[in-house]
């Protein structure tokens, strides 16, 4: 049979495009498992556990609160009990606190035994010694919800009660909404959800900041954390890494529950908590046990279908490789703290990121934001001063072209590593991940100094010590990394001082 070669040419065309479309594919997958494969290196977001907890959320609370070693929540009087206070009714809704077991309650106890208390749970936030506590609720003078202050205290008959403002706190002001404050373990700084005058758009999350007994004026966190949409249920950990639901920032449905890491004085960019904890549901009012910080209670709500919602226990899977030292939820999402000048291992759970979508619509530049604080300039530095200083302390640049390339960049040129190394693998123990390039040659670890390595990685500055041939004293030299206060450390393959993810090179 004669071949038409017009049909052919488009059949081979076809035939082209679909073997493009299957190589590509193809690629995407080899990346997909690529970036599981690094990201499993430290295996500490598969520590996370999640598990359904038998507790039912009534309104109009959209979740609970930790209250000492117990949690806060509310529920109907009919189910709690047969003796109750005079002033509360049978078949009302107040709330209650109870201990945390397995995935049930202890015996539940009345929150406010001396006057009703059936405000949402979750927007309530209390001190390290649960005596102080800040909630929200609509006063009798107030059209939208602010924020209270109640302290708790003795009363003339002798009675421990919670003893609650008339009034809203002072920085509560105009007809906007400020409601879920969650206040640090200091009690020195509050964030909280408002739509206030200077809010971006919707609800954002300010901050305030507690000087000789009073609040500052409500600082707006910026674009590099609130949207145009909704940013709310802010809690902060023992470490004041703030943890927040939105639904303007990228994620898998409709509110994410993500992370913002306190770095001196402001919050990194913020950080999707990944699919162990949000889905395409809405995924809200995360708070930690702040202790602790091992156990963690959210909530999902229904977008689609018969609405309602559940709550949701997250605990941690800890092993005996923690040295005494057990993993906290903090700490899997955000590192060890950063005090200033300190060389701290920095995001032991950094590959999180690969797991946030990438945004249908282009992203406003990430603006880091800082609590205004009265500095004293330095001193104008001569221009020739300046010179030497950029040189020592710039970034070095990387091309832009570098962003559609393969990921892992070298640490050095092969030529400078010793002819005795070339061509074989050599692991290394990473102990530290950090945006900003740092200027140390060396780390004491145990009374020992190791050489430092850098390398770049997924928009990271990675810092390796130690040059085995052999997995062996690699092993041994990570488990000293650990002990001495780097958790997150692990073993890396490099050839040719280029990062390897070939997980063969592990058995």
């Amino acid at each position: 049979m004669k071949k038409h070669p017009v049909l052919l040419a488009i059949f081979l065309m076809i035939t082209g495009i679909f073997d493009t479309g299957i190589n590509c594919a193809a690629a995407d997958h080899r990346n997909l498992v690529a970036d599981q494969q690094e990201h499993d290196t430290t295996g500490l977001l598969r520590r996370l556990r999640t598990e359904p907890f038998n507790l039912d959320i009534i309104p109009p609370s959209s979740g609970v609160q930790y209250y000492g070693n117990s949690i806060l929540f509310l529920s109907n009087t009919k189910y709690e009990g047969k003796m109750l206070p005079e002033h509360v009714s049978f078949g009302s809704i107040e709330a209650y606190s109870a201990i945390v077991k397995d995935t049930t309650l202890g015996m539940h106890v009345l929150f406010s035994p001396a006057e009703s208390f059936s405000f949402p749970c979750e927007a309530t936030t209390f001190t390290s010694d649960s005596r102080t506590m800040y909630y929200t609720k609509i006063g009798k003078k107030d059209t939208k919800e602010k924020i209270y202050h109640a302290e708790y205290k003795t009363s003339s008959r002798g009675n421990t009660t919670w003893s609650s403002d008339e009034r809203p706190a002072d920085f509560c002001t105009g007809d906007f909404i400020y409601t879920h404050p969650a206040i640090s373990a200091d009690g020195n700084l509050m964030i909280f959800a408002s739509n206030n005058r200077n809010s971006i758009g919707g609800l954002d999350l300010f901050v305030v900041k507690k000087a000789e007994g009073k609040w500052s004026v409500p600082q707006d966190l910026g674009k590099g954390i609130n949207t145009s949409k909704d940013e709310c249920y802010p809690y902060l950990d023992k470490d004041n890494n703030l943890f927040f639901s939105s639904d303007g920032l990228a994620g898998y449905g409709g509110y994410d529950i993500f992370t913002c890491k306190y770095n001196n004085g402001s919050w990194e960019k913020p950080v999707n908590l990944s699919k162990r904890i949000n889905s395409e549901n809405d995924d809200i009012a995360f708070t930690i046990e702040r202790t602790k910080g091992e156990n963690a209670f959210y909530t999902v709500r229904k977008r689609t279908g018969k609405p309602g919602a559940h709550l949701v226990k997250v605990t941690i899977w800890q092993d005996d490789n923690n040295n005494g030292n057990p993993l906290t939820i903090g700490y899997i999402y955000n590192g060890n703290p950063k005090p200033a000048g300190e060389l701290l291992a920095s995001k032991p759970a950094e590959e999180v990121k690969q797991t946030t979508p990438e945004p249908a619509k282009s992203v406003k530049p990430e603006v880091k934001t800082e609590l205004k604080t009265e500095e004293k300039k330095p001193a104008e530095k001569k221009p020739e001063e300046k010179k030497i200083e950029e040189k020592k302390t710039q970034a070095p640049e990387i091309p832009a072209a570098k962003a559609q390339e393969p990921k892992v960049v070298t640490i050095r040129n092969t030529s400078e590593l010793p002819a005795e190394l070339r061509d074989k693998v050599i692991y290394r123990v990473q102990f530290l991940s950090t945006g900003k390039p740092r200027n140390e040659n060396s780390i004491v670890m145990e009374g020992i100094t190791y050489k430092t390595f850098e390398y770049f990685y997924l928009d990271l500055y990675r810092y390796t010590i130690g040059e085995f041939t052999t997995l062996g004293p690699a092993k041994m030299l990570q488990e000293l990394a650990r002990k001495a206060g780097y958790p997150g450390a692990f073993v890396a393959a490099f050839k040719n001082d280029t990062r390897s993810l070939d997980l063969s090179l592990f058995k």
